[in-house]
C-alpha cells in the first residue's frame, strides 16, 4: 500500500508542473492538471480497494481465501466469479466471491 501511495503522490507531482488545453467548440481552454488526475486517481482507488477486500471460497474444499490483488486484477471473471487457485488444495477454477 506504501508504493501505491508513493507512486500517487509522485504523479501528482509530476502533473503539477502542467497543464492540459481542451478544444472546446474551436477554442482552447486550459485546464489545471487536477482537474484531470483527481478523478482518475480516485477511480484507480476505488478500484483497488473493491479488488483486495473480496474473500473468495473455493467451490471444491470450501476454503475462504484472499488472493493477492495482482491475481485478482489480471484474471478472468464471469458470472461475479473469478478464475483463481485455492492455496489449500491447488484447485485453478472459478472461485465464488464472498461478501
Amino acid at each position: 500500500m506504501k508504493k501505491i501511495l508513493f507512486f500517487l503522490l509522485a504523479l501528482c507531482a509530476a502533473f503539477s508542473l502542467t497543464s492540459c488545453q481542451v478544444n472546446w467548440f474551436g477554442g482552447t481552454i486550459d485546464v489545471p492538471w487536477y482537474v484531470v488526475v483527481v478523478p482518475v486517481v480516485l477511480l484507480f482507488v476505488v478500484v483497488y480497494i473493491a479488488i483486495i477486500t473480496g474473500t473468495y471460497v473455493c467451490p471444491k474444499c470450501g476454503t475462504e481465501f484472499k488472493p493477492r490483488w495482482y491475481e485478482i486484477s489480471a484474471c478472468t471473471h464471469f458470472n461475479g466469479k473469478r478464475l483463481v487457485k485455492c492455496p489449500t488444495c491447488g484447485r485453478r477454477g472459478f472461485c465464488r466471491r464472498k461478501r
